[in-house]
């Protein structure tokens, strides 16, 4: 510890004040002076170096009666020692003072920059819950989970976002404390998470392993659940921040169900877009954007490609006779066996009120004939109501294939025109345009 500045004085007034009483020793006329003057340089040293030079009045003590050198040289001792243990002891408790205002001080700063962090954090919060609500598939969605939950939570080892059904979770994104992908088969964590939609927060050695519930808390059209999702977060385990970070985290799984919710509306809204509403196959729109791929798909390897329409027969006295509701009935019916009776790849849509178009992908073009005769025989065939079995419908099926350098829609208008001949020539027929 360094000396106080004090010291020095406080010695000098002493020694004054030893000296004022020695004169009043050796002239014993002065004495009463003598005692004035030692007790005037202790109140007076007060102003210059604090209350312990009051310690210089201690020789005045040997002026009494039965003082004398002795004394004097007693009191003048303990009055050096009383001045400069005082003074020590004032600075060290000056020094602990500082001591505890530094650490003070240093603990408002640490606390002011955490509080600074935690503060900044909360814009990303904001800007995560805008990109979120406008993300239109899973992949981007997850994509934006991890990063924003890496900035959110500086001291995140590992994001992982887990989306799918309750029984079947896959790794859509990951990063790891690098920036780099650390994808992982989904845990029996993740699957209870998922399941049960509830938060599951534990420690492991140093890392706290949280696992957030991102759900979309409504169901399909068709009964089914909506897509679920985990959010799962490995964090350096700190006791100081991890308060705020659970709490982020917590609000960034709230946010991503949101989102997983918004893209669940957009997946809807694409399929009522692409599929016939009655009979579940594709609109003519996304037909005929499909046809354009498989064309140039089918130019590209050099394969056969055939297309059919098919015309259901009498679908009009049909509807007459036993209701538009039966005729719906049987719409659906006869989509099911045409999905059904088609090879994998090939694709069907509702063309129209009554109309089916059909694309397939055929090794040998011979198999195009077969596969349109297949098909007749299997409409001929579909009961559209067991209640019922004698309410049955055929239909009338044209096909060509794709000719070099012609588009589809001119080949798909070509297997209109052989349609339409297979009606006029008696229906329930499949005809070839070559």
């Amino acid at each position: 510890m360094q000396l106080p500045a004090t010291i020095v004085p406080l010695t000098l007034f002493c020694c004054a004040g030893a000296l004022a009483a020695a004169v009043g020793i050796a002239a014993p006329t002065l004495l009463l002076p003598a005692a004035i003057v030692t007790v005037a340089l202790g109140v007076a040293g007060i102003s210059v170096a604090g209350l312990p030079a009051l310690a210089a009045c201690l020789p005045a003590l040997a002026l009494l009666p039965g003082g004398g050198v002795v004394a004097l040289c007693g009191w003048s001792a303990a009055a050096v020692t009383a001045a400069v243990s005082s003074a020590a002891l004032s600075e060290l408790e000056r020094s602990v003072r500082l001591r505890t205002l530094h650490n003070e001080l240093r603990d408002a700063e640490h606390e002011h920059g955490l509080l600074s962090g935690t503060i900044e954090r909360y814009p990303i919060l904001l800007e995560a819950c805008k990109e979120l609500a406008s993300a239109r598939d899973l992949d981007s969605l997850a994509a934006l989970l991890c990063s924003y939950a890496t900035w959110l939570v500086p001291e995140a080892r590992a994001v992982l976002v887990f989306m799918g059904s309750p029984s079947r979770q896959v790794c859509q994104a990951s990063l790891d404390h690098h920036g780099k992908p650390c994808p992982r088969q989904a845990g029996p964590e993740e699957l209870f998470v998922a399941s049960e939609a509830r938060s599951l927060t534990y420690r492991q050695d140093a890392v706290l392993r949280v696992f957030i519930p991102l759900r979309a808390d409504r169901r399909q059209n068709d009964g089914s659940e909506a897509s679920r999702g985990v959010l799962t977060v490995d964090m350096a385990f700190d006791e100081a921040g991890r308060g705020v970070s659970l709490d982020l985290i917590q609000a960034l799984g709230r946010l991503g169900g949101m989102g997983l919710a918004t893209v669940d509306l957009v997946n809807q809204a694409r399929s009522l877009a692409l599929h016939d509403d009655l009979t579940g196959l594709y609109g003519q729109h996304e037909f005929l954007r499909r046809l354009e791929e498989q064309v140039a798909h089918a130019r590209r390897h050099r394969h056969p490609l055939g297309l059919m329409m098919c015309d259901m027969d009498h679908l009009k006295r049909y509807n007459d006779r036993y209701g538009h509701l039966a005729g719906d009935a049987a719409l659906k019916a006869i989509a099911k066996a045409i999905q059904d009776s088609l090879p994998s790849g090939a694709i069907a849509c509702r063309y129209g009120g009554e109309e089916f178009a059909i694309l397939a992908s055929v090794p040998d073009p011979a198999q195009m004939i077969t596969l349109a005769e297949t098909l007749r025989r299997t409409i001929a065939k579909t009961q559209p109501d067991a209640a019922h079995p004698d309410r049955t419908l055929t239909a009338a099926i044209g096909y060509a294939l794709l000719r070099s350098n012609e588009d589809g829609r001119a080949a798909l208008a070509r297997a209109d025109s052989a349609c339409y001949r297979a009606k006029a020539a008696g229906r329930n027929r499949v005809e070839f345009d070559a």
